[in-house]
């Protein structure tokens, strides 16, 4: 219904300012008939042969001063405000800031600024996103836009008839499953939160499945008590849709807008999404189809029905979850009723539906059926290999976005280094500082070796192991060949690094001697 308010205030106005002319007109009128009277009087008194002068010359009633040829204005007006002239800019930019009042040289760009916009004209900012219809979203993309087109055809053929019921038969789904259950509670004094969480949406969830939930505009208590209903219901929160309205046909200029007790003027609404079970985006794409859709949806409202939500919402859940088995609570005879959803009522609604009701796609709609749903199911599920779930196809599944995939296990057994051989050695031994000439005879001075992982280390340990030690001497040589090596020799300390493990443990040493490298053998 049309809210008519602001229409009779509008009206009642109206007839009080034309009343108030009327009155003085009627007033204006009297005052010219007494003053020429006055005047009449006061001729026939000077007539006389005895004239009394002082009746005579009695003043008339006073007229009013003559209106001001110029009224002052009744606020002061502003002088014109110059913006300073920009003269390190180029000339075109200089006459862009000449032209527009908005135009921001520094990024070349005009900003709109739409939060004053609403203040001075009452039209919300969200008016202007552009692409918002469905129609139009993806004009630019033909590839998402044969993807939506695949997926609502694989949707409408694999789809049951749209069946419904009343809310006082709620009882007789017992026993029945379903994939996905939309609800928009019709909180009131006699509904509130608890009421909601009595109800059996447990029994008639599946495993795995998905619930979505309308909990308000975030204004008062509805995104924690609608968290809290759905840890009752065994769900957990992994989604909230966010429907932001508009404007373009209801508004009625500034300051029209509904009182809030809210900071901000409130132009959205939530739907919780929970998740039951377990289901991998990586590895369940039988079942799930992510970011096809976004989470936010810009819808106008409906002015016939306030409390409708976006129509939109449905496409939303079926390209996503592809569960043919749809249970929407608290439906609405007049837009609800949906090919491939078990719609209950609410109680206003249930006797609205006649015998050859039709949806909005023009499906005849049929009251609940065990029987005629459970075999229509049974047949979808042949079609899907047992499954009840809408097909993949090949081509949907390469228009679909993908999860990224994670890096598997990736090392270099060998390792990366530089061969010496001979080699250049500087030792300090206990006694002194010594220094010969030759092939080196010494222990390997510098080497990394793999060593085998001890059971009792922690994680982060890997597998080629590294050591430093000091000997009790050390030597320097030269040989056929230039090298360098370093002689390591008794205990040390080592870190190691292996396959997602990190320790340190005492090695035998550290050095270099045929070659230098260092490998990785994978993380786990």
């Amino acid at each position: 219904m049309t809210d008519i308010g602001p229409i009779l205030a509008v009206a009642s106005t109206a007839d009080v300012l034309d009343s108030a002319n009327n009155l003085l007109t009627s007033h204006r009128k009297l005052l010219t008939y007494v003053r020429n009277s006055q005047r009449a009087h006061r001729r026939q008194l000077r007539a006389l042969a005895t004239a009394p002068n002082d009746l005579a010359n009695f003043p008339l009633i006073d007229s009013p001063a003559p209106s001001p040829v110029h009224s002052p204005l009744s606020s002061p007006q502003l002088a014109p405000r110059t913006r300073p002239q920009r003269q390190d800019l180029h000339p075109a930019k200089r006459a862009r800031v000449a032209r527009y009042a908005n135009y921001v040289p520094e990024e070349e760009t005009i900003r709109n600024d739409y939060s004053q916009r609403y203040v001075d004209s009452g039209e919300w900012p969200q008016n202007r996103v552009l692409g918002a219809e469905p129609s139009r979203r993806f004009e630019e993309y033909p590839k998402q836009q044969r993807l939506l087109g695949l997926k609502k055809e694989s949707v409408d053929a694999h789809a049951t008839p749209p069946f419904f019921l009343p809310f006082s038969h709620l009882s007789s789904l017992h026993h029945q499953k379903f994939d996905v259950i939309l609800l928009d509670p019709p909180f009131s004094s006699s509904f509130g939160w608890d009421d909601l969480q009595a109800l059996p949406v447990p029994s008639l969830a599946a495993d795995p499945s998905f619930v979505f939930m309308w909990v308000g505009s975030g204004a008062g208590e509805g995104l924690e008590r609608g968290r809290e209903v759905l840890a009752k219901w065994g769900y957990r929160r992994c989604e909230d849709v966010v429907w932001v309205k508009t404007n373009n046909t209801t508004n009625r200029g500034p300051g029209t807008d509904p009182p809030t007790t809210s900071l901000l003027t409130r132009t959205k609404q939530h739907c919780l999404m929970g998740i039951r079970g377990t289901v991998r985006r990586s590895t369940d794409s039988w079942f799930v189809h992510c970011n096809v859709d976004t989470d936010v949806i810009i819808w106008e409202g409906d002015t016939a029905d306030p409390m409708r939500k976006p129509p939109e919402m449905y496409t939303l859940i079926e390209n996503f979850c592809l569960g043919t088995r749809r249970l929407e609570l608290f439906g609405r005879a007049r837009s609800s009723l949906r090919r491939g959803w078990v719609t209950v009522l609410t109680a206003s609604d249930g006797a609205k539906v006649g015998e050859h009701t039709r949806t909005t796609e023009g499906d005849v709609v049929h009251p609940w059926n065990k029987d005629s749903w459970e075999e229509a199911t049974r047949h979808l599920a042949s079609l899907a290999g047992g499954k009840c779930v809408v097909p993949n196809s090949q081509e949907i599944d390469t228009l679909r976005p993908k999860s990224p995939m994670r890096s598997g296990n990736s090392g270099v057994s060998g390792g990366v280094g530089v061969a010496i051989s001979g080699g250049v050695g500087v030792g300090v031994g206990s006694a002194g500082v010594g220094m010969n000439a030759g092939n080196m005879n010494s222990d390997p001075n510098m080497s990394i070796q793999h060593a085998r992982r001890p059971p009792s280390q922690n994680p982060m340990m890997v597998s080629p192991m590294m050591g430093m030690g000091m000997p009790m001497d050390m030597g320097m040589g030269i040989g056929n060949m230039m090298g360098l090596g370093m002689g390591v020799g008794g205990p040390g300390m080592g870190i190691g690094m292996g396959n997602t493990r990190m320790g340190m443990g005492g090695m035998g040493g550290m050095g270099m001697h045929g070659q230098w490298g260092q490998g990785y053998d994978g993380f786990q």
